[in-house]
């Protein structure tokens, strides 16, 4: 059976989806699509909680179907990292302990509005203040079913028992900082190609991934352009090849949307007394000194 031996396992908004499609230029991995199957937590948070997740081993195994030959055949699964218990239980369980494990960080105030400002694009069903939706994500996640897991904006960002206890229980754990992915993609890029024991190759970086920092101007054209709208089923019978879907989509999106705002200095200020604690704690047990996140 073809199953993964190559996990991202979060944290989301922190460069996965780019990590994700770079690697998959590598003649020697195949990173799987969708992207973020979640298959190892699905069933235990919720099956209507992911958006096409897979919820069965078949399923799964289908994903890297004929991939055998590869060295690597990975998936970025950014939930993983949330549900450490869960996710490494069910990893152990369904492939083995021999998988490598990256995990991406970023600052996690940045990560939290980012984080906001993305469910918000893509679910209707945030329509909170970033104010609001920080006080009441927890309970809302908790007292609705099919309430997704990223709309968790502050427990994402407490990174440091995500990141021990995987480090803990798996050999082969590398942590990339966003900051550095950015600055010095090169060189983190090559970090990861030497973790994984591969030769280093050039990647393309021309194509953008999940680009953020945009909101729509309205809520009906974003309720329009969710993925499973009666109008976006209907486009795709009257154009059938994505790619003058896609050109349609751009245009829409173009003329109906507008610059995400910074958020105001007080939940900034917040946020950073909030994760302080914890960003201490995770610097220590990395041996890196993160604590300007929180300065």
């Amino acid at each position: 059976m073809a199953l993964p031996n190559l996990l991202i396992v979060g944290a989301a908004k922190s460069g996965t989806t780019s990590l994700h499609n770079y690697l998959n230029q590598h003649p020697d991995i195949f990173m799987c699509s969708p992207k973020e199957p979640h298959f190892l937590i699905n069933k235990e948070i919720g099956e209507q909680r992911i958006p096409k997740g897979v919820n069965n081993l078949e399923e799964y195994e289908f994903l890297f179907k004929g991939m055998d030959d590869k060295k690597y055949r990975g998936e970025s699964s950014v939930m993983y990292l949330l549900f450490p218990e869960i996710s490494i239980k069910n990893i152990k369980k369904e492939i083995s302990d021999d998988v490598k494990i990256i995990i991406m960080l970023r600052n996690p105030v940045e990560r939290a509005y980012s984080g906001y400002q993305h469910v918000k694009r893509y679910n209707v069903m945030e329509d909170l203040s970033f104010e609001e939706a920080l006080e009441k994500s927890e309970d809302r996640y908790q007292n609705t079913n099919n309430m997704t897991p990223a709309s968790r904006y502050l427990e994402l960002g407490m990174y440091y028992n995500q990141v021990k206890k995987y480090s803990e229980e798996f050999k082969d754990v590398h942590i990339i900082i966003y900051d550095d992915y950015k600055s010095n993609f090169n060189i983190e890029i090559n970090k990861v190609f030497c973790f994984l024991g591969l030769n280093v190759i050039d990647i393309d970086t021309n194509a953008e991934h999940m680009v953020g920092g945009w909101e729509w101007k309205n809520d009906w054209m974003k309720s329009l352009m969710m993925k499973d709208s009666f109008f976006k089923r209907v486009l795709k019978l009257i154009f059938p090849f994505k790619i003058i879907r896609k050109v349609i989509r751009q245009v829409l999106q173009k003329g109906n949307t507008r610059k995400v705002e910074n958020p105001c200095q007080e939940i900034e200020s917040w946020l950073k007394e909030y994760y302080k604690k914890d960003v201490e704690r995770l610097s220590l047990f990395l041996k890196r000194n993160l604590n300007n996140w929180t300065r």
